[in-house]
């Protein structure tokens, strides 16, 4: 399909990546040199990006992935050829553009002077599409905030490294973007750095940025705290295996004293043999206690916590 627009460039889109070669030769036949973007569009399917030079003329190609799944090695993605009189797209389906209206990116489309800014508008509308993205993930990341706050376990470990790994591909995606915007700056200066739809997409794809950079920092501080709270709790069962076997030790010692078969044991004989080895036990436990609570060795372990405690 062939949009032309006011100030008289054009728009080559080609929706379907199936289409041979040849037929887009016939439909882009002006084209200064397009044999090894052509190859390109039939066997490279990963980000690329390449600047030519022909005469005074540059052209600015490449490969761009729009969309990833998160549980596959798979994506969807687009081939674009820019001159400052057309630019061509194989394989884009702006459906797949959630928020985009075709039709009002194209009104758009015809206040800009050259086919640069106007591929602008494209990649702003992909940057939208990410950003819908991403704010759907922030409903996720507050959403898991809040069940942080009202308890914690391994699910919630679980869906914090599943957070993370969604927003290294929101970063996967956007940093391309931002590539092209400093190869279109390269490729075509100011002729392309002042204009307006390039301004806006550059405080786009920054916005864009920064709310990932500011979600890793979220993402991150609560991985923080979950090392902090294992950490603690480790620490507290092993405290208190330690002190319940200090306490206990002198009373398993008196007992296994006393649970040998030696002939000649004359506390055996005593009538109250039974109930001194019983205090004398007691008060070896209790002794031991006292002993570690004055030292400070018990720690909060034999407090009550309160039921809003992290750290229990």
């Amino acid at each position: 399909m062939n949009h032309r627009f006011l100030e008289n460039w054009k728009w080559y889109e080609i929706e379907s990546i199936d289409h041979k070669a040849e037929h887009i030769k016939e439909m882009v036949h002006k084209l200064p040199d397009c044999t090894q973007w052509l190859e390109n569009v039939e066997e490279q399917n990963t980000n690329y990006l390449r600047i030519e030079n022909y005469g005074n003329e540059a052209v600015l190609h490449g490969c761009l992935t729009y969309e990833k799944e998160e549980e596959e090695f798979d994506h969807d993605f687009f081939h674009f050829y820019i001159t400052r009189s057309y630019f061509v797209t194989v394989g884009l389906e702006v459906v797949r553009l959630g928020r985009t209206i075709k039709k009002d990116m194209i009104r758009q489309m015809h206040q800009c002077k050259t086919a640069v800014e106007g591929f602008f508008i494209l990649l702003g509308e992909v940057l939208n599409n990410y950003l819908d993205g991403i704010d759907h993930f922030e409903y996720k990341l507050k959403e898991l905030q809040y069940d942080l706050r009202q308890n914690n376990n391994q699910v919630l470990l679980d869906r914090i490294y599943d957070l993370r790994q969604e927003l290294l591909i929101w970063t996967d995606l956007t940093i391309p973007v931002e590539e092209i915007k400093l190869a279109a700056e390269e490729a075509f200066f100011d002729e392309i750095t002042q204009t307006t739809e390039y301004r806006r997409t550059s405080v786009r794809i920054e916005r864009t940025l920064n709310l990932i950079n500011h979600y890793q920092h979220d993402i991150d501080t609560m991985l923080k705290l979950e090392e902090v709270l294992s950490s603690h709790r480790g620490n507290e069962i092993m405290k208190t295996l330690t002190v319940m076997t200090v306490i206990f030790t002198p009373g398993m010692m008196l007992g296994s004293i006393w649970g040998m078969n030696f002939r000649n044991m004359p506390e055996l004989d005593w009538k109250a043999g039974y109930a001194i080895a019983l205090g004398l036990i007691g008060l070896s436990i209790a002794s031991i206690y006292i002993w570690l609570r004055m030292k400070g060795w018990t720690g909060d372990l034999l407090k009550s916590r309160s039921r809003k405690s992290r750290f229990k």
